[in-house]
């Protein structure tokens, strides 16, 4: 049976397949003013390690500036081809790491950095993954068709594809499900549930205090009968 940390690695892996192919992420950083601001990226220029998305940008790019003043970043992929849809939340940096830039380089960039590796503008960035959540439905028409109607007659909006969140962060990465998730949501239920009762359980109880009390007024009560008939019979 897989672990839970298991399972969390091997949704990484999942990730990085699922963006594999798709050519652009809309790359979201907070600009001026705490607003969000979104532009398109080729994947093309970037690599997923399970932990770390990597980009060549211009310098003088809006961006670079951006992360410097605040490096909480969202990467948006979406392949309606394929259904399937991948948010990853992390922090950017500017990577000037020359053997990294030597490895992440390819000729098709020379379109937008004519001088290669050595170009001035040339910037690498590096956004260290937090969490990731990815949505993998049914590619086809037909089965789009199929999963709508089952999650529209079921109520249960998981039939349409696999849902899960991932936190990327350190070795022991997990996994789990959304809060919409019935299963999710079932789960959450019971564990009230079984607080409530328990709870219950234990105010119906009496506390040791109020038991002693009533054990020693029962006693009184039985001791003072008997005086009476003693009293009774000398009578």
């Amino acid at each position: 049976m897989a672990t839970r940390s298991s399972k969390g690695a091997k949704d990484a892996q999942t990730i990085a397949k699922l963006i594999e192919d798709i050519d652009i992420t809309m790359f979201t950083t907070v600009g001026p003013g705490g607003y969000l601001v979104s532009r398109p990226l080729s994947t093309q220029k970037a690599q997923f390690d399970g932990e770390r998305v990597w980009f060549f940008v211009a310098s003088d790019s809006p961006k670079v500036a951006e992360i410097a003043r605040n490096s909480k970043v969202n990467l948006a992929y979406a392949s309606k081809g394929r259904n399937t849809y991948v948010s990853i939340t992390g922090d950017a940096y500017v990577n000037e790491d020359p053997a990294k830039i030597e490895a992440f380089w390819n000729d098709a960039l020379k379109a937008y950095f004519p001088r290669g590796v050595n170009d001035p503008k040339l910037t690498l960035i590096e956004v260290q993954a937090h969490t990731a959540e990815y949505w993998d439905g049914p590619g086809s028409l037909i089965g789009k068709a199929i999963a709508f109607a089952v999650a529209r007659v079921t109520k249960r909006e998981e039939v349409m594809g696999e849902n899960r969140i991932v936190n990327l962060r350190g070795p022991n990465k997990t996994s789990k499900l959304p809060p919409s998730h019935a299963d999710a949501r079932g789960g959450a239920k019971k564990a009230a549930k079984k607080t409530t009762k328990k709870a219950a359980g234990k105010t119906a109880s009496p506390k040791p205090a109020t038991a002693a009390k009533k054990a020693a007024t029962q006693r009184t009560a039985r001791t003072g009968k008997r005086a009476v008939k003693k009293t009774a019979a000398r009578s």
